[in-house]
């Protein structure tokens, strides 16, 4: 994502940043973050969690008890599913499955138990009354005997069925529905949910006041990181839980219906004032990936480089600006051909864009194989060029290998951000290294920008801090490793999909130099003070 102005200065100025607390426990292959004083809450825009006492000062208790045992240990004790019993569940005790993942940075987000290989999203939406109707099938695996599970979603649900029989339902938390089978779910046992469902998505404000699902005039958008799935389908929300995506949606005939993936059909033929657009992903993408949006938009179709492309732009902007936006999006994939130069081959069999006419509050989003781009940012050839790049770059970092947890943003932005200097230096501009270096002399003594680390930047600056930082550590671990082995870093990481921490990308880094890179990342990922201008910090 892009939610700064794309020539990426620095924020040099401001209030000291409080700095983060360790995030995890002692990592043995590079020692343990650096002291410092507890994150406070969150970044902006969404207010820090309230705790109640009753229950802060027993945590409080156990975590000193179990202190040893490091944080991410105390995590997994506080929040085990809870044994149920083991009837009906062949090979194991059945449990409740858990109201989130654990992340550090949304604990809520996602749930525990199973995990997800397909949605298939059906829904209509109807302008009149801006209510959206659906029935989502969700292809599961359980990871443990389930007695019940969790699902993140924010209308309400009429039924739900476990492999076709009735199970049970109840409010779980503000965004969640736990899920009663009616015969528990054995360990390894693929099974599927059927849920129909219905609500006002336009309406609805997130417990941190987000509001993903806009409308602008006769359109409407949802579309949102880290969340915005939960306001049109019911899902398993969180990026470490990848799946396919088949996405249909009913709309009154004369609008169109955009998602991700590839246009199949545009018109069900059996309506005679509704059509349905047909979208079907061949590759898993995270929740947040995809998006949908309604409204009166222009579509360019084709195939480029053997890709079929959409692009999609607002009919709500003047003719100049269309035919602007149009200009940007047709250079994705050249764009495309000079990324596979750096991390070998595009990973997704789709290609493409969509600018919508809201207000976003985002420059662009890497839904997958076909990002959201605002209209204000793509039309102004000082920054398209640089913003498409950014936005593509993800397709191979933070969609095609996505994070494990939120915390570990910089595998996602620090590579996207870095990528327009190397698409700019590989195109005849300035180079990466010149890029590092007017940004390190422009940051080196705003001491307040240095206290915000790469390993725990904290939920207020995931999308800030890091794409200043991250792609400076970037090049100047090229500086240290050299092309060829930092080459290689960047094609196998990138060539290998799945959902990776930050810890594991250092560890690939170092399998692949005789290097110690111990000292590189202390200084660049752990510390809260500028790197020494040396060669070990690949700024000698």
């Amino acid at each position: 994502m892009s939610s700064v102005d794309p020539r990426w200065g620095p924020p040099l100025a401001g209030p000291p940043q409080p700095g983060p607390r360790p995030r995890r426990p002692a990592d043995p292959r590079w020692g343990p973050p650096l002291a410092g004083p507890p994150q406070p809450g969150p970044r902006p825009r969404r207010p820090a969690y309230v705790y109640v006492l009753a229950v802060v000062v027993p945590l409080a208790l156990v975590a000193a008890l179990l202190l040893p045992l490091g944080v991410a240990a105390l995590w997994r004790r506080l929040a085990a599913d809870v044994p149920v019993s083991s009837a009906g569940a062949p090979g194991g005790t059945v449990v409740d499955g858990s109201r989130g993942l654990g992340d550090r940075y949304y604990p809520d987000a996602g749930n525990g138990g199973y995990d997800v290989t397909r949605y298939q999203i059906d829904v209509s939406f109807d302008p009149a009354d801006e209510r959206l109707s659906g029935t989502t099938t969700i292809s599961a695996r359980a990871l443990q005997g389930l007695h019940s599970f969790v699902l993140d979603l924010r209308l309400d649900v009429a039924t739900v069925t476990v492999d076709g029989a009735d199970a049970g339902l109840a409010r779980d938390g503000s965004a969640d529905w736990r899920v009663t089978p009616a015969t528990p779910v054995a360990a390894g046992r693929d099974f599927t949910v059927v849920v129909t469902y219905s609500g006002q998505p336009g309406e609805i404000t997130g417990v941190d006041g987000d509001r993903p699902f806009t409308r602008t005039g006769e359109e409407w958008l949802v579309a949102g990181e880290p969340e915005s799935a939960a306001w049109w389908f019911p899902s398993n929300d969180h990026p470490s839980d990848p799946a396919l995506m088949d996405v249909s949606i009913r709309v009154p005939r004369g609008l169109q219906a955009i998602s991700t993936g590839r246009l199949v059909s545009a018109d069900s033929g059996s309506e005679e004032r509704w059509d349905t657009w047909h979208w079907v992903s061949r590759q898993p993408m995270a929740t947040f990936l995809t998006f949908m949006a309604i409204g009166s938009f222009t579509l360019q179709q084709g195939v480029v480089d053997g890709l079929p492309y959409v692009y999609a732009v607002t009919d709500q902007l003047s003719d100049a600006d269309q035919k602007k936006a149009f200009a940007a999006l047709q250079t994705s994939a050249a764009t495309v051909r000079v990324l596979a130069g750096l991390f070998g081959p595009y990973p997704f069999t789709e290609l493409g864009g969509i600018v919508p006419k809201a207000k976003l509050p985002f420059d662009g989003l890497e839904t997958q194989g076909r990002p959201v781009y605002r209209a204000e940012s793509i039309i102004d050839p000082r920054y398209s060029r640089e913003l498409i790049t950014h936005e593509l770059a993800h397709m191979w970092f933070g969609d095609n290998v996505t994070v494990r947890q939120w915390d570990d943003i910089f595998d996602s932005e620090a590579y996207a951000s870095w990528a327009a200097w190397a698409a700019e230096e590989k195109t005849g501009g300035a180079t990466a290294q010149s890029q590092l270096t007017s940004l390190f002399d422009r940051a080196r003594d705003a001491d307040d920008f240095w206290r915000v680390t790469m390993i725990d930047p904290g939920r207020r600056n995931m999308f800030t801090t890091v794409y200043y930082r991250g792609p400076m550590a970037l090049q100047a671990l090229r500086n240290v490793m050299g092309d060829e082995a930092f080459t290689r870093l960047n094609t196998q990481w990138a060539q290998d999909p799945g959902s990776r921490s930050l810890e594991d990308w250092m560890t690939k880094a170092q399998s692949l130099t005789t290097t110690d890179l111990q000292p590189f990342f202390q200084a660049w990922i752990y510390a809260r003070v500028a790197p020494a201008k040396t060669a070990a910090n690949g700024l000698g």
